[in-house]
């Protein structure tokens, strides 16, 4: 009775241990399995392909942006007012990339929002923010490039660090009179379901969406368009207009150089001025005094050739 006892337990142990061990292999194969999430459209594959694309973006733009605002705060020819809405749009970017962009990975893998109500208002809103104000910056630096290149003497003047701080302000407070309206007073979407998917969304309001996109996207680009075609019409004008000029000084330093011949009986104005105070001081001067103002004149008429070269 009691080898059969002892079978017995040490069966009972033995069942035992085999069912824990398959319990345990089937709970790390589904928690593998789970990865993805069940409302996921991806694959485990699809997922961690897509999971590493995104995140070297994400850390990609991280590093590019922390690198662009630490050049122009240390490097000292960078330190100027002109590159402070650089320094914005790298702040904007830098936004997305922290605070929009490893939740939206997280939502788009899974295929399910799992955060609640309160952290979809932040997200939405910080994801218009940042994105409202990047694009508003990009406007921001063509107007100033235009004005730049229109006027360098009169704005080179106005660049000063209040206005560009002015202009910086001015940027963020438009991207935040898109960006609060849904966060204050009517609410993104946001459904949450315990049987299927929960979602968030941007609030879906008709007059919002025409008010956000016009503010945000159409009207921005509609603007750098238009000062970036002025912007080629002015470099194409100054371009054409340094080529004209060094055409003509080439055209005028050949003539003055080139001596009177048959076909060109006409000389040269320098030359016809330097034969006329030739004439003068040789009829009325006395020799060592006709060299000097024949050296003098030769002088004049290699500087005047060297000026207009």
């Amino acid at each position: 009775m009691e080898g059969q006892d002892v079978i017995t337990t040490d069966g009972n142990q033995f069942l035992n241990f085999t069912t824990h061990n398959a319990t345990r292999g089937d709970t790390d194969g589904s928690l593998f399995r789970v990865f993805p999430g069940k409302n996921s459209p991806y694959t485990t594959t699809q997922a961690i392909a897509l999971a590493l694309v995104l995140g070297s973006i994400i850390v990609g733009t991280v590093i590019g942006n922390i690198l662009v605002c630490v050049a122009v705060f240390l490097v000292r020819k960078l330190r100027k007012p002109c590159n402070y809405l650089l320094v914005s749009l790298a702040v904007s970017d830098l936004c997305v990339a922290l605070l929009v962009m490893p939740m939206a990975l997280l939502y788009q893998i899974s295929g399910n929002w799992s955060f609640g109500s309160l952290m979809c208002d932040l997200w939405v809103s910080f994801d218009v923010l940042s994105c409202t104000a990047s694009i508003l910056n990009l406007c921001m630096i063509s107007v100033d490039r235009f004005w730049a290149i229109t006027k360098p003497l009169q704005y080179g003047i106005k660049r000063t660090t209040r206005r560009m701080i002015i202009y910086v302000s001015f940027v963020w407070l438009g991207a935040a009179c898109i960006s609060l309206p849904p966060l204050l007073i009517m609410g993104n979407k946001h459904t949450y379901s315990e049987t299927g998917p929960s979602h968030c969304s941007v609030c879906e309001n008709f007059f919002y969406q025409i008010y956000a996109t016009l503010g945000s996207f159409y009207i921005p680009l509609l603007v750098m368009i238009q000062v970036y075609y002025k912007i080629f019409c002015a470099a194409r004008k100054i371009v054409l207009e340094e080529i004209r000029a060094q055409l003509h000084l080439e055209v005028h330093c050949h003539l003055d150089m080139e001596p009177p011949t048959a076909q060109h009986p006409a000389a040269p104005a320098v030359n016809r001025q330097l034969n006329s105070s030739d004439m003068q001081t040789s009829q009325g001067s006395p020799p060592a005094k006709q060299h000097r103002s024949s050296s003098a004149s030769t002088t004049f008429g290699k500087r005047l050739v060297r000026e207009r070269a």
